[in-house]
């Protein structure tokens, strides 16, 4: 894929159920085969700041997000198709990166994206990083696994203040992000519906586009966000969350100028080598390794003022 050029190269190959589908294909010997998870739990991620050194190290990976809602839901059945593996894994082998659509059926795919629209405002978190009134410095020396965001709730007289502290953050080329997500796990925030990308059928179906064996699913590494106007998330990388990160879009007849762009960049924090305009029920992989490096540097951009649609989306790894 040149630079910048949009995403959204969706693959037109033939339609099988997941289950013929995985039963059927055999991944060739020559399909590059990734690490496996015990790769990733104990290695040194490579420090950013020579490519970027005025963005702190310790602002540039997202941590592990602890979030395990209980989905034991029997109604969270649903018969499903999905695109052949070929044309997918020919993408992945180019781009390190596949869109995959559709995921749902066009019902299912409407009841979930409805569900979250209809959501209250006050169902959501609103999350803004970093907090000014936090020492993150101490908070390293005492607490090293703890990350922390400010949460704020509706009503809270310090939005407005905290806003223009990761505005500032970020025009000073620091990491920073505000946008609204779902919060406490056991709140089952998770429609059941989209208990597919816990399958194991979804898993294989998943290994034999990437390459990447045994995947693993967890619920403590995904989350549905919700961005509207002024909500961005600056430029990082996803660090140790998982060999894989995808992004499953929900919002509908989104354009180019709402902004909330997926951006993928090289390691020079600056060259835009995809952008993903949200695609409608579509789901977005990516691999978290990227140019030989460890992470793959992307954000999000800024929502515009104005715009009366919502960038919803669920996002996770796959370890």
């Amino acid at each position: 894929m040149a630079k910048g050029q949009m995403g959204g190269d969706f693959s037109q190959g033939y339609n099988q159920t997941i289950d013929q589908e995985v039963l059927d294909v055999v991944i060739p010997q020559s399909v590059e085969r990734g690490p496996t998870q015990d790769d990733f739990t104990s290695q040194a991620w490579p420090k950013s700041n020579e490519f970027h050194p005025t963005i702190p190290n310790d602002t540039r990976v997202r941590p592990r997000l602890g979030m395990s809602p209980d989905l034991d839901d029997p109604q969270s059945q649903v018969s499903f198709n999905l695109p052949g593996v070929g044309p997918l894994r020919q993408q992945w082998e180019q781009n390190r990166a596949v869109n995959i659509t559709p995921i749902l059926p066009d019902l299912q795919a409407n009841i979930v994206r409805d569900w979250y629209m209809n959501q209250p405002e006050d169902w959501w978190d609103r999350i803004i990083y970093p907090d000014p009134d936090f020492d993150y410095d101490k908070s390293a020396i005492e607490n090293p696994g703890y990350y922390h965001m400010y949460n704020a709730k509706a009503g809270d007289p310090s939005i407005e203040r905290r806003l223009q502290h990761a505005r500032d953050i970020n025009n000073n080329k620091g990491f920073s992000y505000t946008y609204r997500r779902t919060g406490d796990p056991t709140d089952n925030y998770l429609h059941p519906y989209l208990k597919l990308f816990q399958s194991d059928v979804f898993k294989n179906y998943l290994s034999q586009i990437t390459g990447y064996d045994n995947l693993e699913y967890s619920d403590a590494h995904t989350f549905v966000s919700n961005y509207g106007p002024g909500d961005y998330n600056g430029p990082h990388t996803d660090g140790d969350n998982g060999r894989i990160a995808f992004v499953y879009h929900l919002s509908k007849d989104w354009l180019p100028q709402y902004g909330g762009l997926f951006m993928r960049m090289d390691w020079d924090w600056k060259t835009v080598n995809k952008v993903i305009v949200p695609p409608f029920n579509t789901l977005s992989v990516f691999d978290t390794t990227w140019q030989g490096k460890q992470g793959a540097p992307h954000l999000v951009s800024e929502v515009a003022q104005g715009c009366n649609n919502r960038r919803i989306s669920y996002t996770g790894w796959y370890l």
